[in-house]
């Protein structure tokens, strides 16, 4: 006999599409919880984004992507071939950008997968044209990130 996967409970808890987090509609101002419930935030196969802490698990609600960019910044290494481009997210953590996982979606916003390519991550209006001040266009038209001696074009 196969036992069935419990389907999470909702929490009542959203994140909005600035990565804004809410607990019955009203914000998540106390900046330790908000920190530790974006350090337990999972995702199922199917894409649902569930919290989970111990044995507990709750449904989230996320409107576009459980974490936003909210900067990027070029850092150039001493040695050839070794600039990357860095990002930080709204749980204060910073990465490197993984310019291959970059698309521009449907509409027009910049998307990137973090924390282990695991999750998406929707950059916001200040990242993104900070990271656009990067993009070069080619001659027929496509546009792309330059970077160590390669050309990371945009889909």
């Amino acid at each position: 006999m196969q036992s069935e996967q419990a389907v999470p409970k909702d929490c009542s808890i959203r994140i909005d599409k600035e990565g804004t987090w809410f607990y019955n509609d009203l914000p998540i101002v106390n900046r330790a919880i908000y920190l530790f419930f974006n350090q337990h935030i999972t995702v199922d196969d199917d894409g649902t984004y569930s919290l989970k802490i111990g044995n507990e698990t709750c449904r989230l609600i996320v409107e576009d992507t459980p974490y936003v960019v909210i900067d990027v910044w070029l850092e150039e290494e001493a040695g050839p071939g070794q600039n990357t481009f860095q990002i930080r997210l709204n749980d204060e953590t910073q990465e490197q950008l993984n310019l291959e996982t970059l698309i521009i979606r449907e509409d027009n916003s910049p998307c990137c997968r973090v924390k282990n390519e695991q999750f998406p991550a929707r950059f916001l209006r200040p990242a993104y044209y900070r990271l656009a001040e990067h993009v070069v266009q080619d001659e027929a038209g496509r546009f792309y990130i330059p970077l160590n001696d390669r050309n990371y074009y945009l889909s």
